[in-house]
């Protein structure tokens, strides 16, 4: 029986890939993986000439992403790279007020050291060694000095003390008792004692210096004043942080005295702190905290010393990031996701939005979420960023307010000029539900033909408030090159189409989002080039959760993958690594105080319903959405008589894709087995 279902495999995919082949295109390999690259974390030098990125490439030798940096001119020329090496990973590059000097963060072995580049001479030294990783490394706007944020250790509880051990004596190793509520991180494991401080270095080398040394700590988000005496920082400083959700307020850090001031006061999160050039305004973003599912975050300005402080978007829709001043002081940059989009617009202090460039993309090769980030030249006003698109991975691309964003490298033309690689066509359809508009968008297999019949692959994105956009998926284009269909959606709760769209969902999720995905569905099948009897779905993590539930609702998709997925609530909520955030936001009360309104949105109560043949995928660390989250289930459909299959990936968090490029292809082989496994193309009269 394996033996046919491998030898029908692989006729049909040769057959696929002969049928594909469209001069020397041939259909996206899953080993072209370790051959893309792509552009992140891309800065602009102060004068507007040159921009450094971070170059980003999977090691197929050593499984792991490597990080280098590059340069290049502002008109595309002069691409060369500043950090490069098989053995270490260079990050952070950020440019010296002078524009001639470019600091960057070498990591090897977990040694971290703060380098710097200077550009005329192509000199290049260390600067110092740091005390952990750093983050949010910037340069004093003199040029002298560089500040960033870095963990510093603290203790703990002990355990209770024990009779004293006989020399030579081997005891088990100490209890460890834990009394915060928060002490566990997705992709970190155990939280260690401790808090986050700042710390400040000259630029000419020397021991950085802690400038901040307290217990509450500050984050490494902030932003120095034009005077260099201060920096302005956003923090949870309460004392009682650890058990409630994040409330960041603005703080100001005078350097000379180590005197931290509280500048805002409200419920709800200030953060993104950008001081104007002449000093005397701070702009931010924030909320009032109302405990919703998903708020708008909106862009504020205010005195410097925090008085008069003022909405200036309150009429605008759409979450802002980024902030960074405009040279003039008369209005703020930032970058929004609309419909799936990520786009730079120029915002007046009266709130007058102008979108100037658009396509902006992350640099991560897994499912198409939006995302990405720019950087602005404050003595040109020309700015630049990563774009991506549905046919490249992220790429560098620069611009300015006459312009707009134009791609200025090509890091992956030589690999995917010799691939086909699906461009997505977005489609639009109304909710069976309530007859909302809902937005996806659709891959064609290679030779598509739509006067044939083609199997079709749902996925589902995650959060559940996130949005999937028009950016390059390896994974999903890998699904397209094995002959599916593949449609992606942004179902009622994603972000980027209002407050009230993303809401929709609160405290009711998963619920009519199922609607939205079934009318995607049909909107496809209504065209007539689906097979009705060839149907899969997926989801990670809020798409595993849609995922569970579709099977738990209808019989009609010929299998499913689960992928780490939430199956019960109740259990979830006091196992996950945010318990904090999740019972106080997705929920009215803690799971003894209603247990009902728990269970009815639990997948779990449904799993009497299933019949489709569902696999449960987890990454066998996860912290996010926990590994019994997925054994629940697996088990459950096992008492059933249910086929499934179970499948672990070992070491992995959350993410399961980030950082081990095989992790993907993992993840996509184990679908293609288990959809061909269960295709009602593949059965003989055997089966």
């Amino acid at each position: 029986m394996l033996l046919r279902f491998l030898v029908v495999l692989s006729a049909a995919t040769l057959c696929m890939a002969a049928h594909a082949q469209d001069g020397d295109h041939g259909p996206l390999q899953p080993v072209d993986l370790f051959a893309m690259e792509a552009a992140a974390d891309v800065q602009i030098s102060p004068d507007g000439q040159r921009i450094a990125y971070v170059r980003r490439t999977n090691d197929i030798m050593t499984d792991r992403a490597r990080s280098s940096i590059w340069i290049v001119d502002y008109d595309g020329r002069n691409h060369m790279p500043v950090a490069s090496s098989a053995s270490a990973d260079f990050t952070s590059p950020r440019w010296a007020p002078d524009s001639g000097r470019l600091a960057y963060v070498a990591s090897t072995g977990g040694i971290q050291e703060l380098r710097l580049h200077w550009v005329s001479s192509s000199r290049d030294a260390a600067v110092s060694r740091l005390p952990g990783a750093p983050a949010g490394l910037q340069w004093s706007p003199d040029g002298n000095r560089l500040a960033f944020a870095s963990f510093s250790p603290g203790s703990g509880p002990s355990p209770a003390s024990l009779p004293s051990r006989p020399e030579g004596a081997q005891w088990a190793e100490p209890a460890r008792v834990e009394e915060r509520m928060v002490f566990r991180a997705d992709g970190r494991g155990l939280v260690p004692h401790g808090v986050q401080q700042i710390f400040v270095t000259a630029a000419e080398g020397g021991t950085p210096v802690q400038v901040t040394d307290d217990t509450e700590g500050v984050a490494a988000d902030f932003a120095w004043t034009p005077d260099g005496s201060a920096l302005i920082v956003s923090a949870d400083r309460r004392p009682g942080r650890n058990a409630s959700p994040a409330d960041t307020e603005l703080h100001r850090i005078d350097l000379a005295s180590g005197t931290i001031t509280q500048l805002t006061d409200r419920r709800g999160p200030d953060s993104s702190p950008a001081v104007s050039p002449d000093g005397r305004r701070i702009a931010y973003l924030g909320y009032d905290q109302r405990y919703l599912g998903f708020q708008t975050q909106r862009l504020y300005v205010m005195d410097i010393d925090g008085s008069n402080s003022r909405v200036v978007t309150a009429d605008f829709d759409r979450s802002l990031a980024n902030p960074v001043w405009a040279q003039n002081g008369r209005g703020v940059y930032v970058s929004f996701v609309d419909q799936g989009e990520v786009k730079i617009a120029l915002i007046t202090l009266n709130g007058d939005v102008q979108v100037l460039g658009e396509g902006l993309g992350g640099s991560s090769f897994g499912v198409p979420y939006a995302g990405g980030t720019f950087s602005v030249s404050p003595r040109t006003g020309r700015f630049a960023g990563a774009v991506s698109s549905p046919l490249r991975p992220a790429e560098v691309a620069a611009g300015d307010r006459r312009s707009g964003l134009r791609r200025i490298t090509s890091l992956n033309e030589e690999l995917l000029s010799r691939r086909h690689v699906s461009d997505a066509e977005e489609i639009w359809w109304a909710s069976p539900h309530d007859g909302r508009q809902i937005q996806g968008w659709v891959l064609h297999p290679p030779g598509f033909d739509p006067g044939q019949t083609y199997p079709l692959f749902l996925e589902i994105h995650g959060g559940p408030f996130a949005a999937y956009g028009p950016t390059f998926t390896a994974e999903l284009q890998l699904m397209a090159a094995a002959g599916y269909v593949v449609i992606y959606t942004n179902p009622r709760g994603s972000t980027s189409y209002g407050e009230e769209f993303a809401n929709l969902i609160d405290r009711s999720y998963p619920g009519n989002d199922y609607d939205d995905l079934m009318g995607g569905v049909d909107a496809l099948i209504a065209r007539g080039y689906i097979d009705e009897d060839r149907l899969f779905v997926s989801g990670g993590s809020g798409g595993g959760v849609l995922t569970a539930w579709i099977v738990g609702n209808t019989d009609r998709f010929a299998a499913a993958s689960t992928v780490k997925p939430v199956i019960n609530w109740g259990s979830f909520v006091l196992h996950a690594d945010l318990t904090n955030v999740f019972y106080r936001f997705w929920f009215d009360a803690p799971p003894w105080e209603d247990p009902e309104a728990y269970w009815r949105r639990s997948p779990l109560s449904l799993v009497g319903n299933v019949t489709t043949p569902t696999m449960v995928m987890v990454g066998g660390d996860d912290l996010r959405t926990p590994v019994s989250e997925s054994e629940q289930y697996y088990t459950a459909l096992r008492i059933r008589d249910v086929p499934t299959r179970l499948v672990v990936i070992p070491g992995a968090p959350h993410g399961i894709t980030a950082s081990r490029p095989s992790r993907l292809l993992m993840v996509v082989a184990e679908n293609l087995r288990w959809f061909a496994e269960h295709d009602p193309a593949n059965r003989t009269d055997e089966d």
